[in-house]
């Protein structure tokens, strides 16, 4: 039974873990753009290749990542699952 219990519970605890979130991103500009995320205590760069319509993944423990730098200025602070971006002349809009 003790053992039950505890497998229960590990699946629970690992379910939480194994999180990830991702974005839609439609660039317009013709130039590859980049944006740095803080990811759970992690650092990702994604690269956003010009003039290309994209999905991108980020694994977290949460839904969502701070946005820390890049070349592209977004008008919030962090990036969260299932949003969709636009970029054009260097800046985000959210579609």
């Amino acid at each position: 039974m003790k053992t039950i219990l505890l497998a229960t519970a590990v699946l629970a605890m690992s379910a939480g873990v194994a999180a990830a979130g991702s974005i839609r991103v439609y660039n317009n500009d013709s130039k590859t753009h980049t944006i740095e995320l803080k990811c759970s205590g992690s650092s990702k760069t994604v690269e956003i290749r010009g003039s290309t319509t994209a999905t991108y993944t980020f694994h977290s423990t949460s839904k969502s990542c701070d946005i820390v730098g890049g070349t592209v200025t977004f008008p919030t602070k962090t990036l969260e699952d299932g949003q969709s971006w636009k970029f054009k002349d260097g800046k985000a809009i959210k579609n």
